[in-house]
């Protein structure tokens, strides 16, 4: 399973077994309740949730908006973009899934108008920062005690605007 045979879509009911599932897999250090919470996630208005697939389901992503409220530069209705979740089978892993996923979300948040996108991950989570910083995210803030477990965040941005 490599990343050229990967192809992505837009998350249905019936993949929420799969996001549940995996979610409790990958984010049970961080999160109490971490099934619940990527549902949770999934299901705010105007979220997009997209499901990779190569034979069966490998990984999925969640993207929300903000928007600016007010014309910014030449944009007339910028938006903040969120990487909510992201996450990837882990017997699907190392073989860039992880990097596609992201470069999709990315994608999708600059159709939807976003000008930069922002996520939070833990500070000792290095795979995790190791692919976003590849992917030309930079550090922003450190937050302390902002998980489940009293680990450490780091916020990271992205300028993602299309001119």
């Amino acid at each position: 399973m490599r990343a050229r045979t990967l192809s992505f879509r837009p998350r249905t009911k019936a993949d929420d077994a799969f996001i549940s599932g995996l979610g409790r897999e990958v984010f049970s250090r961080w999160s109490r309740e971490p099934g619940r919470s990527v549902l949770s996630m999934a299901a705010i208005a105007g979220a997009r949730t997209e499901i990779a697939v190569s034979g069966g389901p490998v990984g999925f992503v969640v993207v929300t908006f903000d928007r600016l409220g007010r014309r910014y530069g030449p944009w007339a209705d910028p938006k903040v973009a969120r990487l909510d979740a992201i996450a990837v089978a882990p017997e699907a892993q190392r073989r860039g899934i992880g990097a596609a996923l992201l470069q999709h979300a990315e994608a999708i948040a600059a159709h939807e108008g976003g000008v930069v996108m922002m996520l939070m991950t833990a500070q000792r989570n290095l795979a995790a920062r190791r692919l976003f910083r590849d992917a030309g995210f930079s550090g922003l803030s450190g937050l302390p005690r902002a998980y489940a477990n009293g680990d450490a965040a780091i916020e990271m941005f992205k300028s993602i605007a299309i001119g």
